[in-house]
């Protein structure tokens, strides 16, 4: 028959851990706000924009309204000369962050629209008119305004 459990003992030997159990559950405290100070540091600077990939409208931004206007529209004629299909400039802008609409009818100007912020207090805003005759470009111009924010 084996002897009877002995409670002294079994309590000398948890006492050890009773006593070690507010100095484990402090660093397991730190451990998780330090973790969760982490989180938020890596989600601020994501949601910031500072780990984002520069776009393609970056350069033209920063040259400002007269000089990113000319530009972009030297850059778009020498990528899609007049003649050539509106398909792949459509996709192009669209890549750049302009909202274009439906195709209108021929004729008629197809408007792209550009809004980004250029600082703290502007606004920059780009339109791209292209004639058209339904199927093929004929003419791309480009207008950059900033207007406060």
């Amino acid at each position: 028959m084996p002897p009877p459990a002995n409670d002294s003992g079994a309590a000398a030997a948890s006492g050890d851990r009773k006593g070690d159990r507010p100095a484990r559950t402090a660093r397991n405290a730190m451990i998780g706000a330090l973790l969760l100070l982490a989180a938020l540091v890596g989600g601020a600077q994501l949601f910031s924009g500072s780990w984002t990939a520069p776009f393609e409208m970056t350069r033209y931004i920063k040259a400002g309204p007269r000089q990113g206007a000319r530009t972009l529209e030297r850059d778009l004629l020498a990528a899609h000369p007049p003649g050539s299909s509106m398909g792949p400039v459509y996709a192009v802008l669209q890549r750049m962050g302009f909202a274009c609409g439906g195709l209108a009818a021929p004729g008629l100007p197809e408007t792209c629209r550009f809004r980004a912020r250029r600082s703290e207090r502007e606004v920059l805003s780009a339109q791209v008119d292209l004639r058209h005759d339904g199927l093929v470009l004929q003419s791309i111009a480009v207008r950059m305004d900033v207007a406060p924010n």
